[in-house]
């Protein structure tokens, strides 16, 4: 019995403390930003990027990108993870596409991002 009460406790602990930092976030990311909607705010805190959003969001959102390639009025940035045990290299999952700073699409899979230490 005591066992399980210490395992709700610890586990209501961590949900806790996750809900927190995600408050923290978003209220750090209001003060340095406080034209931004409550909206915006909350996709950036999230660390969700769509069409729309500047490159200035997309930076408080992801970092600065690992690469960045530029062809006529349109960027492409790319956030990438480190793979490999032996022989480790970059390997670029996500994609954020720019025309004239405004992004127009993303690709890949921003969720192998999660490993990532995020730039703030």
């Amino acid at each position: 019995m005591i066992k399980r009460i210490i395992v709700i406790i610890l586990f209501g602990m961590f949900v806790f403390a996750g809900c927190a930092e995600k408050e923290y976030r978003a209220s750090k990311i209001r003060i340095q930003h406080p034209k931004w909607d409550d909206d915006t705010i909350r996709k950036v805190s999230r660390r969700e990027v769509e069409p729309g959003m500047t490159s200035e969001m997309v930076r408080s959102a992801l970092g600065i990108p690992d690469t960045i390639s530029r062809q006529g009025d349109q960027e492409k940035w790319g956030y990438g993870i480190q793979v490999g045990d032996y022989q480790p290299h970059e390997e670029m999952v996500f994609f954020v596409y720019f025309k004239y700073g405004v992004v127009t699409k993303t690709a890949g899979d921003r969720s192998k991002l999660r490993t990532f230490s995020w730039h703030e």
